[in-house]
């Protein structure tokens, strides 16, 4: 039932630093969010099987991935001390550099946006937009897995170097996959 899909997330939602309405806000969205996405995600000309288990999963083409995934991504600024003013002041004093493959590839990636959202309007298909999350989301942790955003010293913990052309792509690559939840009518989160 609906009742035991809700239920089952409050487990899966829980964060050390949240309270009590952060956590049933989270449950919330995660759980509708599910229902949603997969359904959308399914093409419409396709047999359809409904799972609560299947929707709730946390690996693979589900909301709950992409949510987290989303929530780790703009983690990763807060993480590094810097406010969504001092990235957008640091873009326009000087143009974004993008040299490591992995940076290319989701920048790219980034860039595809526009031309789905016109194939979507074309089609009427949404899938295609949770298809399109889905890669923005590997690509992410593609890029995340081979370039550093901070470093910092192994042994204090302190951050010695921040790349803010990184965490600028990491602002763009949040807002691109809020704006395809947002058109999909999922609510996104701060923390999970």
């Amino acid at each position: 039932s609906e009742d035991d899909c809700v239920k089952g997330k409050d487990k899966a939602v829980v964060s050390t630093q949240s309270t009590g309405e952060e956590i049933i806000a989270c449950r919330d969205a995660v759980t509708y969010g599910c229902i949603k996405f997969a359904d959308l995600s399914c093409t419409r000309t396709n047999d359809y099987v409904f799972s609560f288990d299947k929707m709730l999963d946390d690996k693979g083409k589900t909301a709950v991935y992409l949510l987290y995934a989303l929530t780790r991504i703009r983690s990763i600024a807060r993480n590094a001390g810097k406010t969504n003013e001092e990235l957008m002041e640091h873009a326009k004093k000087q143009p974004l550099v993008l040299e490591h493959e992995a940076e290319l590839r989701l920048a790219k990636m980034l860039l595809r946006f526009p031309e789905v959202i016109e194939e979507i309007m074309d089609t009427l298909q949404p899938h295609t937009l949770c298809n399109f999350l889905y890669e923005i989301s590997t690509a992410f942790t593609y890029f995340y897995d081979n370039c550093y955003c901070i470093q910092k010293d192994r042994e204090t913990g302190e951050i010695k170097v921040v790349h803010m052309d990184r965490l600028l792509l990491c602002e763009a690559t949040a807002r691109v996959m809020e704006k395809c939840f947002n058109l999909l009518g999922i609510k996104t989160l701060s923390r999970m």
